[in-house]
Formats: structure tokens, sequence, C-alpha cells
């Protein structure tokens, strides 16, 4: 297997039937929810689904070796197995998590390659404390409602985290639900509202490393 593959799948961890991408079957009978009409992790357009299955998971699992044919790359998971596909300028990967016996959830989703080319070195449009890396940002738009998620992690402190954050949603029309904030034992969360929009910041200490996620939404 190629060595570079699980770093790449759990990155765009999990396909769609949108015009003009490629389709992915589901098991008979499956339940299919679609993740956001646009999507992108990390800069790169995603097309994703949820599928839930009754069947067992081995046929679950051969359901989708059949679908994807004998050029994909396969990796064993401790709960399930990760499935990967290059089809032209897309990258399909299925994640199957047995969930029971007799139940399975199925992440799908298809990556736009040509997109990450253009998403490689493209501001994040959003200012964090230096010395910040970014382990994910996820954008979607669902019915006009503009969704982004932002996880971080830094070596600063908690308050340190929050004033800094805190000014950059300020600039950008945020303002911090005092009756909202909690105080926990190792970090705190804290709720903000606006015009048309809302947002969430954890921040939590843990071995010397402050790890922040930053959710914010903007309505129609």
């Amino acid at each position: 297997m190629n060595p570079g593959l699980p770093a790449l799948a759990a990155l765009l961890c999990a396909s769609a039937s949108w015009a003009g991408w490629p389709e992915v079957p589901s098991p008979r009978n499956a339940k299919v929810e679609q993740i956001g009409e646009q999507v992108r992790l990390n800069g790169v357009p995603v097309r994703m689904q949820r599928v839930l299955s009754d069947d067992k998971p081995k046929a679950v699992i051969q359901f989708y070796r059949e679908a994807l044919g004998a050029r994909r790359a396969e990796e064993k998971l401790p709960d399930g197995l990760l499935f990967a596909q290059g089809r032209g300028d897309y990258f399909v990967t299925v994640r199957v998590k047995v969930l029971g016996p007799s139940f399975t959830e199925t992440l799908v989703s298809v990556s736009d390659a040509r997109g990450a080319e253009n998403a490689a070195n493209r501001p994040l449009g959003f200012p964090v404390p230096a010395g910040t890396q970014v382990l994910s940002d996820m954008e979607s738009t669902d019915a006009g409602k503009v969704s982004r998620q932002l996880v971080l992690m830094n070596n600063h402190s908690i308050n340190a985290n929050v004033v800094s954050i805190t000014k950059a949603l300020q600039e950008r029309g945020y303002e911090p639900q005092s009756g909202d904030t909690q105080n926990l034992e190792s970090g705190r969360v804290l709720m903000f509202g606006g015009a048309n929009r809302e947002a969430r910041l954890v921040v939590i200490r843990r071995d010397g490393a402050s790890n922040v996620v930053l959710t914010t939404v903007q309505m129609p």
C-alpha cells in the first residue's frame, strides 16, 4: 500500500452522486444522509455522505469491495476498514465503521484533487495566535447557512487564546454571550452571537498544549 495513503485518507475521511463527480453506490435498504450541499476540508472541495446499514459488517465490506473494483487500496482499522481509490481528477475514500453485529456506519467522500493544488498555500482568512497549528478546517454551506469549524493547537495559555480569538470574532460582528460562558477544570467554553451569526469557542489545556475548536455559523 502507498505509505502516504492512511494520512491522506484520514484527512479526507469519507462520496456522492452529484453531477460530474464519481458515484459510489450504497447497499440496498441503507439510510443515506448527505453532509452539506457544499463542503471544503482544508480548502479542498469534498462531497460527503453518511450511510447507515443493518446488514452484517462482512456483507457491507464486501459490497464496497465489489463496488470499487480491483483497483482500490485497503487499510484495516480497529473498528472497521478504510478503502481509497483514485478516479481521474478525484480521490474517493470509504470508511466502514462497525457499530454492532448487524449495524454499520459508512462515511463516503469524494474530493476534487484539482482543488487540492489551489488550496495548498491559501490564506486561512482568520487571524490565529502566533505559532498555531491548524489541524482541520471544515467549511460547509447548507440551505444558505454557512458553517466553519477550525481545530487548532498551540502552546499559548487558555486565557491568551480566549483573548486573541474573542478580539478577532468581535472584529467580525460576534459578541460574547456572558451567560453562556462555562469554566471547565482544564478549559473554557464561550458562546457568541450577532446579526444572523453565532459562534462557539472551546479551549482545552492538556499536556502542556492548548487545543482550540472554533465553530462559526452565518445564517442568510
